[in-house]
């Protein structure tokens, strides 16, 4: 079974699968840039049609052309700290919903506190106990460097979006066996 595991957000975490966790496609996509979102807010277009939305859209799009997916899995965060915040996050859930729909490709989430506790152990793990509970998983295949966790097959360094992602790529191959 194909998967997208996603950590959604401005920087949004994904890993991918098929395989085994010896190999894991991982990594953070950046939507959109500082001044390109200063130029987007200046036309308005975060507003009308965030530049963020249609990244995440065409990052989708690439990804299942070159992979057809099965399922898409998601970190289900339920909470915002501003209306800005609530806005864009329930953008990225109608945008990766219709386009999972339209390719009919299954969907799941899994709420931010049962991710933690899946990963760690404790519900309220911060990002250096997600990245510890990785490393202390899998220390064959990962590293901590710089603050950020390292790949150890290819070197890539992934910090905690791209960590998280994993980690519910995990709970979605511990769930569908």
């Amino acid at each position: 079974m194909r998967i997208l595991a996603l950590d959604l957000g401005t920087k949004t975490g994904w890993a991918l699968s098929p395989g085994s966790l010896a190999y894991v496609p991982a990594g953070t996509w950046v939507l959109e840039s500082p001044p390109g979102m200063r130029y987007a807010k200046k036309l308005r277009m975060d507003r009308r049609l965030d530049p963020r939305v249609m990244a995440l859209v065409n990052h989708l799009g690439e990804v299942h052309e070159k992979t057809p997916l099965d399922y898409i899995v998601f970190e289900d965060v339920r909470f915002a700290s501003s209306q800005a915040q609530a806005h864009i996050w329930g953008s990225f859930r109608g945008a990766l919903w219709a386009f999972a729909h339209l390719d009919e490709i299954q969907v799941d989430c899994l709420d931010t506190g049962k991710l933690k506790k899946s990963a760690t152990g404790s519900g309220s793990a911060d990002k250096p106990a997600m990245a510890a509970a990785l490393v202390r998983g899998y220390p064959a295949l990962f590293a901590h460097e710089k603050g950020l966790v390292k790949c150890l097959r290819t070197g890539t360094l992934l910090d905690d979006n791209a960590v998280d992602a994993i980690h519910l790529l995990n709970w979605a191959q511990s769930v569908l066996k």
